[in-house]
């Protein structure tokens, strides 16, 4: 059965060039990072699809349409232009227009201008209202395109080779009420009467406020994102902290189908469409993944995953970072783990074990000893990371007792388990280094008779066989939705090792230290970030190598910025005391002014 729902997938998600084929097959057309940023700074609505092709924008005085071609997307596909894709999920808040108060067009371009500073990459986003044709449809070609991208949506969250960023909060009461009220504000949209584009006030628009996760479409894009199992390429960056899903963990089948039954559709009967897709989605990914790194997993989440993990039938490696979990949920999780016949790395680290509450306590003496248990049998494992986790002595020495019966493991790291006994850790140690000396003399034993046949077949066979790309290379790389050289190093690991862009409505704050040494051109990257972008408030520039350049383009950012209170640009000495002077005291007015609106 499992077999049979990979055979019925039409495009590959791990292969670039498929991504590209389906973008083209659908007539789907990504959105260009300055296109929204000029839509943010004029305050103007999202397009549909049918206006935005006849869009322009802008990119160092260089003009560009607002919809990437096709050819671009061949291009990237064949390694010759480097981009990341971004797909938004997101609720429609109106029938008309998906974001009529522009709301998360904000978020969009304070999250992505984040990602264009970071990294050299052309940033392209796919937002449905505007990537695919809209109502009303008027051309077979219109028609077709859009039944063709609705017929494979999951491609566009489920690929290896694009991040989903998630909108999970609708635009907040007094926002949407002052749009109400003014009827001076107006959103072009489609109007059925006329048949025309009409510019509407919101008040005469169909208004639909069920909360992003009641909504069908919504939950299933969330799921086709976690199939993935990495937290970096599925990101929520807006939400409420105690309604926000984590997002991270793939549901069963069975599990997914309960959930749709009690979510909204428009239409009720694309709830059994949903639940066919994400099945196949399902097993498609995860009986093929053999890695999977999850982060910031709540109890309920770990839950979740403990019933997903037994359908990873290929997983090789198993790393989770920052999790709540009860004792009885962690030894589910390690015996399931240590069920598996392939698994070879796992790596469990910051477990929450002083949650409050004496059910929780023992968590990680709970891990290490359920680990111990799985040692005694497991052939597979060979490297095991563990930090953080509140294992104490008691536990350790129940992981000692396990590693005493296996040859196996030949790397542990357990140096972070600070409240353990430091004589248990040495013993540990001791075991390992034991299997290490066990597995490079059966190592050479190894290396000596495959080196004695290689070289009876070349004699026999009159020179050596040439090995292929693949052989030499220890089988193809896996496709990333991240390019490998960053513009800065640190923003891009922030952006894609920590769930970072959960802005709390009462804690807007994303602060961006430390920063390795930047340069004039970092420093211009982060200025072309703060001119688009209004979450950033803190900035430490401390012993950058920042000269009068790239301070004069920090200076230009900051006279178009009303969020960032402080930026610290203390020992750069090419900077001249009247920019330092300038730049703090454009900071200090923010400060204040931020500090009157709070008052309000």
């Amino acid at each position: 059965q499992e077999k049979a729902q990979v055979e019925e997938a039409r495009y590959k998600l791990s292969d670039k060039a498929s991504l590209a084929a389906f973008l083209q097959d659908a007539d789907i057309r990504l959105i260009r990072a300055p296109y929204l940023f000029h839509l943010r700074r004029h305050n103007i609505p999202l397009p549909r699809r049918q206006e935005a092709e006849g869009e322009v924008c802008e990119k160092d005085s260089v003009q560009m349409s607002a919809l990437v071609t096709h050819s671009e997307v061949r291009k990237w596909a064949a390694g010759s232009k480097d981009a990341i894709i971004c797909s938004v999920s997101h609720a429609w808040e109106t029938r008309e227009h998906p974001d009529p108060c522009c709301f998360q067009l904000g978020h969009l371009v304070d999250t992505i201008s984040l990602y264009e500073a970071a990294y050299y990459s052309e940033i392209w986003v796919f937002y449905d209202y505007t990537s695919l044709y809209q109502f009303e449809r008027e051309t077979d070609a219109q028609r077709e395109s859009f039944a063709r991208a609705m017929g494979n949506m999951h491609v566009m969250y489920a690929h290896d080779c694009s991040l989903t960023l998630r909108i999970e909060g609708l635009t907040p009461p007094h926002i949407w009420n002052a749009m109400l009220k003014d009827e001076s504000r107006k959103v072009p949209v489609y109007h059925m009467p006329s048949g025309s584009l009409q510019a509407l006030p919101l008040k005469e628009l169909m208004h639909n406020r069920t909360p992003y996760l009641q909504r069908g479409w919504c939950l299933a894009e969330v799921q086709w994102s976690a199939v993935r199992g990495t937290t970096a390429q599925n990101q929520c960056i807006y939400g409420f902290y105690d309604e926000s899903s984590s997002g991270q963990v793939p549901l069963t089948p069975e599990a997914f189908a309960e959930q749709m039954r009690t979510s909204a559709f428009t239409h009720r009967n694309d709830a059994e469409t949903v639940v066919e897709l994400q099945k196949k989605v399902f097993f498609e990914r995860v009986t093929c993944c053999k890695e999977v790194f999850f982060e910031n997993l709540l109890e309920e989440d770990l839950e979740k995953l403990v019933e997903s993990l037994e359908h990873y039938k290929d997983l090789r490696s198993f790393k989770l970072k920052n999790w709540e979990g009860t004792p009885e949920l962690v030894a589910s999780l390690v015996q399931v783990l240590g069920a598996s016949t392939c698994l070879e790395e796992l790596c469990i680290m910051h477990g929450d074990n002083y949650r409050g509450g004496e059910e929780n306590q023992g968590t990680g003496n709970c891990l290490a000893k359920a680990l111990g248990e799985v040692l005694r049998h497991n052939c597979t494992l060979k490297k095991i990371t563990l930090g953080f986790n509140g294992i104490e002595t008691e536990g350790c020495k129940a992981l000692l007792a396990g590693l005493r019966r296996n040859k196996i493991i030949t790397e542990i790291n357990i140096r972070y388990e600070i409240d353990a006994d430091p004589e248990v850790l040495v013993k540990v140690e001791k075991i390992v280094a034991a299997n290490q000396a066990g597995v490079v003399q059966n190592a050479f034993k190894r290396f000596w008779n495959v080196f004695f046949k290689a070289r009876t077949a070349e004699t026999e066979n009159d020179g050596p066989k040439k090995a292929s790309a693949e052989t030499e290379n220890d089988g193809p790389k896996k496709a990333s939705a991240f390019p490998s050289e960053p513009r800065i190093k640190v923003l891009a690991e922030y952006l894609r090792h920590t769930n970072n862009q959960v802005i709390m409505l009462d804690q807007p704050v994303v602060s961006l230290h430390p920063i390795e040494d930047l340069g004039d051109a970092g420093a211009q990257a982060l200025a072309a970030m703060l001119r688009e972008n209004r979450s950033v408030e803190t900035v430490d520039l401390d012993y950058k190598g920042i000269g009068e350049l790239g301070c004069q383009a920090l200076l230009e950012a900051l006279r178009q910025n009303s969020r960032v209170w402080e930026m610290e640009l203390r020992r750069n000495p090419e900077i001249s005391d009247e920019v330092q002077k300038e730049i703090q005291e454009l900071v200090e007015a923010n400060k204040e002014a931020l500090r009157r609106q709070k008052e309000a």
